[in-house]
Parts: structure tokens; sequence; C-alpha cells
């Protein structure tokens, strides 16, 4: 079975809080999926609430991350990412 990621739709931000309804066609394209789930740790100090980014490459870089998401009180992230590219993981201490 595919599984499918949304693509992305830009609105506004003047569009968002106008109160008008913004049309927007959204569609999926099919990707590879991976699950990870992992513990946000520094010097054996787990970062709770914490921003755990994830980019698509192995290069430094000043882009904007790929995916987002945040560690629980116990640093527990679980994130949905491509399958088949390289990631590099940052975490964020809140």
């Amino acid at each position: 079975m595919a599984n499918y990621k949304p693509i992305a739709k830009t609105i506004s931000a003047a569009s968002a809080i106008s109160g008008v309804l913004v049309p927007a066609n959204l569609s999926t394209t099919s990707w590879g999926l991976l699950l990870v789930r992992g513990s946000a740790l520094f010097s054996d100090t787990i970062l709770r609430s914490g921003a755990v980014a994830v980019w698509e490459s192995t290069n430094p870089t000043t882009a904007a991350p790929n995916r987002e998401t945040f560690t629980d009180a116990n640093a527990i992230y679980g994130i949905t990412c491509r399958a088949g590219v390289n990631l590099i993981f940052k975490f964020y201490a809140h």
C-alpha cells in the first residue's frame, strides 16, 4: 500500500485573519515512509518540551528543516520522514 504526503499549500497571513474563506485545492504525492521514534538527550539530560528539526541532507544548511516536531515531558518524539534519503536531526531545548 502506498503512503501519501500532502503537498504544502501556503495561505497568506492576511487571508488567514481576514475571516474570508480561501478555497484551496490540495493534493498528495506518493512517498516512501519512515516513522522515527526517539529520545532527545544532551549529556544525560532529557530535553523535555524541546523542538526536533529534521533535514533531508547531510550538508550543513541554514535552510528551514524539512520536518519539525516536539518532544513530550519525557523527551520522547515521533516523526514521519521520507525513506531512502540521508537525514540530519537537531534538538533544541525549551
